[in-house]
């Protein structure tokens, strides 16, 4: 049995056909098994079949694990089920440098390159290599002020983010490998954090929502700055925590 297992453990579990985490409580471990609740995510139960094998993270304080395993059996109490799954012979720890989704509704506008690198004047759509410049927050007022009056940016909100892109959903689609500029606020403690970053369209998906059109699009984020991609991934562990 791998140590890092206990009583108590909070798991997420993720479920490929949807690409959506599932939660769930480890509820007793032993040397054949380790028990857990039925995982649940937004209302919805997860049902995993016996042998059915699933992706496992496993979140502790210093870091994030992920394994594999297989469900060995299902317990029945009244309408709860708890299920029996194999001990992991293998953790992948990742510290702090992960890239695990992690569901976040976010205020998030975006600008096309093509469309604010006008020939002739200077090119908005690259953002500075000094990572200092991009936090001031005189030359990011500057900058948006700029930006804005040139094209007004397009309102989105993300469905999940990790250090190395987000999920959102706009009004308008997009086209895989569009380069965008994002601005994204973070908030903490009643306080927002402005970043303003690079991203590259890898997926868009059209989403029919009561009628109306959106578009799931996935953005990888490119030439991202070490502080900044810090910055986000604390703020993911301590949504992660605080969900825990």
């Amino acid at each position: 049995m791998n140590k890092q297992l206990a009583v108590g453990d909070r798991l997420q579990i993720l479920y490929e056909q949807e690409q959506e985490y599932y939660m769930t409580t480890v509820k007793a471990v032993n040397q054949e098994n380790f028990i857990i609740d039925e995982p649940t995510s937004g209302g919805k139960v997860l049902e995993m079949p016996p042998y059915s094998s699933w992706q496992f993270c496993l979140i502790k304080d210093d870091a994030v694990y992920f394994f594999n395993s297989r469900i060995n059996g299902v317990e029945i109490t009244g309408d709860e089920s708890s299920y029996l799954v194999k001990p992991p012979y293998y953790m992948q720890r990742q510290q702090r440098r992960f890239h695990v989704r992690v569901p976040c509704h976010l205020e998030l506008m975006y600008w096309l390159w093509d469309e604010i690198n006008t020939p002739g004047e200077n090119n908005l759509a690259r953002l500075p290599h000094d990572s200092g410049l991009r936090e001031d927050p005189e030359w990011i007022a500057d900058h948006l002020k700029t930006l804005e009056s040139r094209v007004p940016g397009e309102v989105a909100f993300t469905l999940d983010m990790s250090g190395g892109g987000i999920r959102m959903v706009t009004l308008n689609p997009l086209k895989r490998n569009d380069y965008l500029q994002l601005k994204i606020s973070l908030f903490e403690k009643q306080q927002s954090q402005l970043l303003l970053l690079e991203g590259r369209v890898v997926r868009v998906v059209p989403l029919n929502i009561g009628g109306w059109k959106r578009y799931r699009v996935g953005v990888s984020f490119i030439n991202i700055d070490h502080k900044v991609q810090e910055r986000i991934i604390s703020y993911l562990f301590k949504l992660m925590r605080n969900k825990i």
